[in-house]
């Protein structure tokens, strides 16, 4: 042990790790003889010390939005890009990703993402369906994607009434650790739903 503290010293690697741990009270962590002999007399019993702060790192893939999927704009039949016939506006304002590891080889991805449904002149109150796509794809050419889901968020928002928020936050993303891959999300125009 002495010889390990030692090194750990001449490295400059002993604070480091100590801080890492969490410990304060080990000798060669800038704990006194007597401070170790009182915390171990007093009952306390050992010091724990949280496994995680030893794990590696996992690597997290970014996260973009697809190009021109910012924003939908829902007209009236056969009135399309008449402003007094739009019915509702649905845009993404923010967006975000952890990463967590899961079990010896996998990693967990949560994307979250939100943004707003602003009724329009038109609109005589009812459900908004939002319509996102989340897609993590390889970043080896041709090869499949991990994952490619569409997610239908409803919003129920009155005639005249301000912009309502939603939010879209999914952690089902498994990956294998540490491979090159990309997060995508926006909207997908696909068939969409209103009431």
């Amino acid at each position: 042990m002495k010889t390990g503290v030692k090194r750990w010293k001449r490295n400059g690697l002993g604070p480091r790790l100590c801080a890492l741990a969490g410990i304060t009270l080990l000798a060669g962590c800038g704990g006194s003889s007597e401070a170790i002999n009182r915390f171990t007399t007093s009952g306390q019993g050992p010091i724990q010390v949280d496994a995680s702060a030893f794990a590696a790192q996992v690597y997290c893939p970014p996260i973009r939005m697809q190009g021109n999927t910012t924003f939908i704009r829902e007209y009236q039949r056969g009135k399309e890009n008449d402003p007094s016939a739009l019915l509702y506006q649905l845009t993404i304002q923010d967006w975000a990703r952890s990463c967590t590891g899961e079990g010896a080889s996998d990693t967990r991805i949560k994307v979250g993402v939100s943004g707003g449904v602003t009724p329009g002149p038109a609109w005589k109150g009812g459900e908004v369906i939002v319509p996102i796509r989340v897609a993590v794809l390889s970043e080896t050419e041709g090869e499949k994607p991990y994952y490619s889901e569409m997610f239908n968020i409803p919003v129920t928002i009155g005639e005249g009434a301000p912009s309502e928020t939603w939010a879209l936050i999914e952690d089902k993303f498994i990956v294998p650790r540490n491979v090159a891959a990309d997060i995508r999300f926006g909207f997908d125009e696909g068939p969409r739903r209103r009431r």
